[in-house]
């Protein structure tokens, strides 16, 4: 179709000028091509811009901390088989969470034999990958939660951070459990959990990111198709068991937030202390 149908007001002498024929033919399909293009610019760098916007509301127990795949060195572990493994294990997972985009991960061990770090190249990955991703150290959140009642500003940055958490593509909640106490304290009779504030913060960001925001939610259903869970995706790192971290946060959070899946599972068991190593 000659361009000049496309109702535009421009003199076919001044495209003429800079050699285009406003008859071609092929103009108009060119001209929507770039658009496209244009387009595809566009939304790439809106993502990459959301994605900064996000990232930059990571919370940080001492620091922020990067962490790649190529920085997961088996051969200096003592047990380099299951390093390996492990190492594979979480790239292939990440993989998943950038492809299929409907599971949850959990990192189980003692401090230190690397969970955060292969957490963190998976956050790495994800990003690369387009998604947006969010770090958020439980001990540092647990701090903030009570902060809030004193500092104005700390309320406003819980209230931002909440909000990412439970909309973010990949969240990583880092050392879950770690402000509930000992495992014996936890264990105990009459424990009663973490402070009800963070009981409460924690199941309201693990029901949006299983179930999905209101929003979410609502545009499902006008739109009549029902949405795959979890919603949006979750990776643990913990040095609890789960039936701990039931006591913690109470079952119907943990239900949301941790899979069952074996294969969605990476346990560090027989792992070495590599802290130091590794600057963590």
């Amino acid at each position: 179709m000659p361009l000049t149908k496309l109702n535009l007001r421009l003199d076919p002498k001044l495209f003429a000028e800079h050699g285009v024929n406003v008859n071609d033919d092929s103009l108009a399909e060119r001209v929507n091509q770039r658009n496209k293009r244009m387009e595809k610019l566009y939304n790439q760098q809106a993502k990459r811009n959301k994605q900064k916007v996000i990232w930059d509301k990571s919370l940080w127990a001492s620091g922020e901390i990067s962490f790649d795949f190529k920085d997961w060195k088996p051969n200096e572990r003592q047990n380099p088989i299951k390093a390996k493994n492990l190492g594979n294990k979480a790239f292939k997972l990440a993989h998943q969470m950038a492809t299929n985009g409907h599971l949850n991960v959990i990192m189980s061990g003692d401090a230190g034999v690397g969970k955060t770090s292969l957490a963190l190249a998976m956050l790495s990955k994800l990003k690369q990958d387009n998604k947006t991703v969010l770090f958020v150290s439980v001990i540092a959140l647990s701090q903030l939660v009570s902060d809030q009642y004193e500092y104005n500003d700390r309320k406003e940055q819980l209230q931002d951070l909440k909000r990412a958490m439970c909309e973010c593509d990949v969240l990583l909640l880092d050392d879950l459990g770690a402000d509930g106490g000992s495992a014996e304290k936890v264990m105990s009779n009459g424990y009663t959990g973490a402070r009800k504030d963070v009981q409460a913060l924690m199941f309201d960001v693990a029901n949006n990111r299983y179930e999905g925001t209101k929003k979410e939610q609502n545009a499902a259903r006008k739109a009549g198709i029902k949405l795959s869970k979890p919603v949006h995706q979750t990776i643990i790192t913990t040095n609890n068991m789960t039936e701990e971290l039931e006591r913690i946060y109470g079952e119907r959070t943990i239900s949301r937030l941790i899979s069952r899946d074996p294969n969605h599972r990476l346990a560090f068991n027989d792992m070495e202390d590599m802290r130091t190593k590794e600057g963590i």
